[in-house]
């Protein structure tokens, strides 16, 4: 039975590492530990150290989601920021809502989860200096710890602002009575972590150290921490030593699609992935993500304002593109919408052809997939990361992308353009962003075409937009950019439909016909969110318990 009277900020010693290694995160948190097995038992040798280090390198898995490490806590972060929703609105009313409060299971699953991940990197590096071994190694296995904590305690501050910050293992006493550390902190230790490792992690891992910390995912994780702080000449330096360092590319064998599935694990894209062990640690994904018709629960409904915004095969815009139909929207578009998400037979386009079976969500009420089958579907589902070679989909090893080439291209071309319009240059365009559309055959963007810094911010972030969609960035995205509250605050709507009574899409009639826009768009969500939504609520959990935290402005 989980100790109520414990708040998330939970001590840890090696027994937590070692139940890393055989139980899920849930069982981790109802222990209570035991300091004398790991000074009598523990950090006798290096291999000791290695084990507790492959510890560290367990993210939650199975039913455990809500994480900032796991695909289905990737997909809930993208859905809050506007890219769809859950159909229990576990991510609208859940993470991203005016009406959010601070009982929600998802935030306080965030929190909880990231508190457990610090405390064993925190037993780690109590520890680890003890242990007998070659230095070398110690440094090196010191400053990857303190990375992925660095990751965790990012994301905290990010979206949360000020947190507590535990650098020690705690007592109980200490956990139950910790007070936050002001976000401006909490960024600058996340940094001065980062910046020390670089100096002591290798830049590439060989195949059996393969998944592990190298400056790759020390760069990408210090351009988020700039890029959300608007440091943009920093952001620019860090991530222009990615590209000039010539280790990652773009990965135009695989293609698109096959990235996120089983086999783009190893891709030369790939700068830093969450790994999985088949029939033993795996996740729940495929359950949640695949349509009905193939099986799944489609639990995810992505937003038609996603659709619209992937290109033409033009490179245009819907907006500007002249082989955009409006009778005919999924015909002669962007290669990543049809990689991205599952559409119905309209127009010339016939569906999505997955194992065989055709997407169809027109079908008639009741049917699989229906769009107004259940109050948030709207007849798309997620595709990306969809393997057709899955057969058990309550239980998938495919690896997780948690940084990748692509991001780290759009970003660089991001904080040059933000840190001053005068800096950008034809060759810097094809570098980054033309490279990251050229893989997908698309037209090159050129210095006309975004001839001021307003015109090609809005390229890069229509561009992010559809490359990283569903990778847990979009959220992120719309916070630094203080575009959330125009993003969220409006009717969101799903596939087309028609008042033909002998068209497939027929939205019915009278008052029982299917609300849409005026472009025929099915309307079935309304989002609210203010301002006090920048930051997620603190979990009454353990304000219940810890007299010193304070809640977030805007939440009861």
């Amino acid at each position: 039975m989980k100790n109520n009277n414990i708040t998330s900020i939970l001590m840890a010693a090696v027994s937590v590492l070692i139940a890393f290694l055989a139980v899920s995160c849930s069982d981790v948190l109802d222990k209570q530990p035991t300091t004398s097995i790991s000074d009598a038992t523990f950090w006798k040798s290096e291999s000791d150290a290695s084990l507790a280090l492959v510890g560290c390198y367990e993210f939650p898995h199975g039913w455990n989601h809500a994480d900032f490490a796991h695909p289905q806590g990737l997909m809930y972060l993208d859905l809050a920021g506007g890219n769809g929703v859950e159909k229990e609105n576990f991510t609208t009313l859940g993470m991203a809502s005016s009406n959010t409060v601070a009982t929600s299971d998802l935030v306080y699953g965030y929190w909880s989860n990231a508190y457990a991940q610090i405390a064993a990197y925190n037993t780690f590096l109590d520890n680890i200096g003890k242990c007998p071994m070659d230095d070398s190694k110690k440094a090196i296995w010191t400053a990857e710890v303190k990375c992925l904590r660095a990751y965790y305690l990012f994301n905290l501050a990010f979206y949360w602002g000020n947190v507590p910050m535990p650098l020690t293992t705690q007592t109980v006493s200490q956990a139950n009575s910790i007070s936050q550390t002001p976000q401006a902190t909490v960024y600058s230790q996340v940094e001065t972590d980062l910046k020390s490792a670089l100096s002591v992690l290798p830049d590439k891992r060989t195949s059996s150290e393969y998944g592990r910390v190298t400056t790759g995912f020390v760069r990408v994780l210090l351009s988020r921490l700039y890029l959300a702080q608007q440091k943009w000449t920093d952001a620019a330096t860090v991530l222009k030593a990615i590209v000039d360092s010539n280790i990652y590319k773009l990965d135009r064998t695989l293609g698109y699609e096959k990235l996120f599935q089983i086999g783009g694990e190893t891709s030369s894209e790939m700068i830093f992935v969450i790994q999985y062990l088949k029939d033993q640690f795996t996740t729940s994904r495929y359950i949640y993500l695949f349509p009905e018709c193939n099986g799944g629960w489609h639990q995810f409904a992505p937003y038609n304002e996603l659709v619209k915004d992937y290109f033409c095969t033009d490179g245009k815009p819907i907006s500007t593109s002249s082989v955009y139909s409006e009778n005919d929207p999924y015909a002669n578009r962007d290669p990543r919408l049809y990689s991205s998400i599952f559409l119905p037979p309209l127009g010339s386009y016939a569906g999505t052809k997955f194992n065989n079976v055709t997407y169809n969500c027109y079908k008639g009420a009741g049917t699989s997939d229906y769009y107004s089958k259940f109050p948030l579907f709207n007849g798309y589902c997620p595709k990306k990361g969809c393997d057709a070679s899955a057969t058990d989909l309550y239980s998938t090893y495919t690896y997780t992308p948690l940084m990748r080439y692509a991001e780290v291209l759009l970003s660089y071309i991001e904080a040059v353009n933000e840190s001053g319009y005068s800096n950008v240059t034809q060759a810097l365009l094809d570098q980054t962003i033309n490279d990251v559309r050229s893989r997908v055959n698309l037209p090159a963007i050129t210095l006309a075409d975004v001839s001021s810094q307003t015109t090609l911010r809005a390229a890069i972030r229509q561009e992010r937009r559809v490359e990283l969609a569903f990778e847990g960035l979009r959220y992120y995205d719309v916070l630094r950019w203080g575009t959330a509250a125009t993003e969220l605050n409006h009717t969101f709507t799903g596939v087309k439909l028609s008042d033909d009574p002998t068209a497939a899409n027929y939205r019915g009639s009278g008052s029982t016909a299917s609300p849409v826009d005026a472009n025929k768009y099915y309307q079935f969500e309304t989002r609210t969110w203010d301002s006090h939504n920048r930051y997620f609520p603190i979990p009454q959990h353990d304000l219940n318990i810890n007299p010193n935290l304070v809640q977030n402005s805007g939440y009861k």
